[in-house]
């Protein structure tokens, strides 16, 4: 990339020359030309080498094209030399140093064989001359400084990248540790009992049912994880969106009667939309009891599901407490819960699920008002 687009400039630099007298012009082709040896190495200089000369030859023979044959060699044999010195340091100074000596280097050059074919300036031709190369030198030092600094902005960019990731695992590994040590050390605990020869055959039964149903709760915790690091649909099936609602709604009715809270549906339209069974109930369980949950006196949970041209849309809205911007911005990511006991991995399930979908999650949030969560799904046509 830096070749061709050192090639580029050196085509536009030498199609608008300045002219210090008839027989005499310049122009700014020696900034890409260093530019493109310094950052893209021996073989980049080398094309840049051809382009150049092939360029002044197109351009026409004369005084400048035989000065150009014998400076540019010279110019590209001293800059490669202090080329892989120059990529390999990381000191800003020590570039700059390297290329603004490259650069008066080139201009020192430059000017012996200008003197040696006897070229007659005027006193204020050598005037413009010698600004002509101050400005050069300013140029160059302006384009290595904003080369280095974009260079710079990147790495740290991609630093905090691999920060964030390391974060997220981190926190995953928190999440999944928290979550499962819970139902193990109740197991633990219910088998250390049943050692007991004294312990009643009952009470054995009882612990045995209590130890099992923790390790199916540890279970699907594993498997919400499995869901969120690899959220691919397996057994991807037509579903009835009204349909798959009402099953969602019996299944959360007597949570949502523990707490007072009146469901309403809305599914008068017959839409279709391709997805797995199972985790498309474990999308809306899981955003129909967060929805519940943010109530905790008592309220309204409203399903709706619509439809556009192309895609099927379900809104689930409470009433409850709501988010704030703050909470929206943070919404499905690692470890992060509006709830004290909460971890946040349903939510990132449902994303997770919805996003294996084809679809799109839109969330509309107001402190003491309620949320909003708009699901927009493709549909099966």
């Amino acid at each position: 990339m830096i070749g061709l687009i050192s090639a580029i400039s050196i085509v536009l630099c030498m199609s608008f020359p300045w002219n210090i007298s008839p027989n005499f012009i310049f122009d700014f082709r020696q900034v890409p030309f260093i530019i493109g040896i310094l950052y893209g190495g021996r073989k980049v200089g080398l094309t840049l080498l051809f382009v150049l000369l092939g360029y002044r030859y197109f351009l026409g023979l004369g005084e400048g094209f035989y000065t150009s044959i014998i400076i540019y060699p010279l110019i590209f044999l001293a800059i490669a030399f202090f080329s892989a010195q120059f990529r390999s340091t990381t000191n800003f100074s020590r570039k700059m140093t390297i290329a603004i000596g490259a650069n008066v280097l080139s201009i020192l050059l430059l000017i012996t064989v200008v003197s040696f074919f006897k070229v007659n300036l005027s006193v204020s031709g050598w005037v413009t001359l010698i600004l002509f190369y101050i400005t050069q030198v300013i140029v160059m030092f302006l384009f290595i400084y904003f080369i280095e600094r974009a260079k710079e902005e990147n790495y740290i960019l991609s630093e905090l990248n691999e920060l964030e990731k390391l974060k997220m695992v981190s926190d995953m590994a928190a999440s999944i540790s928290h979550e499962v040590r819970n139902p193990l050390t109740v197991t633990k605990g219910f088998l250390q009992l049943l050692q007991d020869p004294s312990i009643p055959f009952d009470k054995k039964d009882f612990y045995l049912r209590l130890s099992l149903n923790e390790l199916e709760r540890a279970e699907i915790i594993i498997s919400d994880y499995l869901t969120f690091a690899k959220p691919s649909l397996e057994n991807v099936v037509d579903l009835n969106v009204a349909k798959e609602l009402e099953y969602v709604v019996k299944v959360v009715t007597p949570y949502a009667t523990m707490r007072n809270v009146t469901i309403n549906v809305n599914t008068s339209e017959n839409v279709k939309v391709a997805g797995e069974r199972q985790k498309f109930h474990q999308c809306l369980i899981n955003l129909a009891k967060n929805g519940i949950e943010a109530m905790p006196e008592q309220g309204q949970l409203t399903l709706t599901l619509s439809e556009t041209e192309t895609e099927a849309v379900i809104t689930i809205e409470d009433t409850g407490i709501g988010m704030s911007e703050d909470h929206l911005k943070r919404l499905a990511t690692p470890y992060y819960s509006t709830k004290t006991s909460g971890t946040g991995l349903g939510t990132m399930v449902v994303y997770s699920i919805i996003k294996a979908m084809n679809g799109q999650i839109q969330v509309e949030s107001k402190e003491n008002v309620g949320t909003r969560f708009i699901l927009s799904i493709p549909k099966v046509t």
